[in-house]
């Protein structure tokens, strides 16, 4: 027999069986009421129900009893009889969801990190923020609460936030993302009360440099359309014709014959797109029409999901399944595959390939941005090798527009190249 907490017993019918019950002040003028425990000391809720029974109050009043249950708070919750019509599993349900109430008053009492990342979870700026944000936002504030929930706002400091951002800094690249999500949630809540000031400010900068997606050479596409699976190949086109990333690419839907654009609304940024379609996307697309919605369809006529799709791609490029075991591939395959993956080229470049190629045709940077649904200042970004080029090209054209006046003025008008 375990050793029981105090006030808790523990007895046995006639059959056998053991029956738990919480019983304080047994055998006293003020005993209370016994309170059933159905719960099994082989298991942890056992051992939580013995803890709630630290917060049980009773009063008695004329053969009347009330109940409550006093949370750490010192806030007192109503209770139902332990022993009423509907059993004491709803007596004991009532005690978790009194519990969980004064969890979240204490939580907000008190401007737990616990309470401010709920609120931030219930305003306006998280609900704005696009699928794929979300999920990278919600996995650094389940850290945040992991870390801190309990501790009031205001107890953080400069030197407690630089600590656990230095604690990812084995990976930069996370450590600048977890910075930025508490930089966030701090500075939403110092208007609201939970802080004074933001912390975050007083921290450094994650140094971090994301290494560049490649733009797609002509080899590399020579040997992807060679050697990848062609349920693979028109995506890849879709994202070099349109620019777009590949959780907008992947999901499209196929455009009306005739339609002069395609249409839809980024997934990142919630923005509506307007791309017109390139008259050779279009030869591409005629001579893929199928009668399916979506336009991106594997082998056997389903429609891709992006999950699916980055599946497949992964498995095609490394030539090893989702189990890690190799897939049947010619020795051609894998050799061609291993080249395009040492060289660094991912769907994503595709996306640069597509701002390279409008910036060459000579479009502005505002031009491109509303293509690709891509900020001017990211465009830029994508475009510095592209404006070097260019900057280059333009700079020798006006040096042979200006060479004869030039050459005079450097070597003399009597001279010549070949003196």
């Amino acid at each position: 027999m375990v050793d029981l907490p105090r006030h808790v017993r523990a007895r046995a019918n006639p059959s056998g069986r053991i029956y738990y019950s919480f019983e304080k002040f047994r055998g006293t003028k003020q005993a209370w009421p016994v309170v059933p425990m159905p719960f099994d000391p082989r298991d942890n809720e056992f051992w939580r129900r013995c803890e709630q029974c630290d917060g049980l109050r009773a009063q008695g009043d004329g053969g009347e009893w009330r109940w409550f249950w006093t949370g750490k708070s010192g806030r007192s919750y109503p209770l139902p009889e332990p022993r009423g019509a509907d059993g004491p599993l709803a007596f004991w349900s009532e005690i978790d969801a009194a519990e969980k109430r004064d969890s979240a008053d204490d939580a907000e009492a008190r401007k737990t990190f616990a309470a401010l990342v709920d609120t931030y979870r219930a305003s306006r700026f998280y609900e704005k923020l696009a699928d794929g944000s979300r999920r990278d936002y919600d996995r650094h504030l389940r850290a945040i609460v992991a870390e801190w929930g309990n501790d009031p706002v205001t107890d953080l400091t400069a030197v407690d936030a630089q600590q656990a951002i230095d604690a990812r800094g084995h990976t930069p690249s996370v450590a600048r993302y977890y910075r930025a999500v508490l930089s966030k949630v701090l500075s939403f809540g110092v208007p609201r009360g939970f802080c004074p000031v933001n912390v975050i400010k007083g921290t450094e900068k994650v140094e971090h440099k994301p290494d560049p997606h490649k733009p797609w050479t002509d080899w590399a596409f020579e040997a992807f359309f060679e050697h990848a699976r062609p349920g693979l190949h028109l995506p890849v086109y879709s994202a070099l014709y349109t620019g777009q990333r590949s959780i907008d690419v992947v999901t499209m839907r196929r455009p009306a014959p005739g339609a002069n654009a395609i249409e839809m609304v980024a997934r990142k940024t919630g923005a509506a797109v307007f791309v017109p379609i390139h008259s050779e996307y279009r030869e591409i697309l005629t001579r893929t029409q199928i009668e399916h919605e979506a336009l991106h369809l594997r082998e056997d006529g389903a429609p891709w999901t992006l999950a699916a799709y980055r599946t497949a791609w992964q498995r095609d490029l490394t030539s090893v399944n989702a189990k890690g075991q190799p897939t049947q591939a010619s020795p051609a395959k894998k050799a061609a595959m291993a080249r395009l993956r040492d060289a660094g080229f991912v769907f994503h470049g595709l996306r640069k390939n597509a701002v390279n190629m409008l910036l060459e045709a000579g479009n502005t940077e505002a031009e491109v941005s509303a293509i690709v649904e891509m900020s001017e200042q990211m465009v830029r970004h994508y475009s510095r090798d592209v404006n070097k080029r260019r900057l280059a090209v333009n700079g020798m054209k006006k040096l042979e527009e200006a060479w004869k006046e030039t050459r005079a003025n450097l070597f003399g008008a009597g001279s010549s190249p070949s003196h």
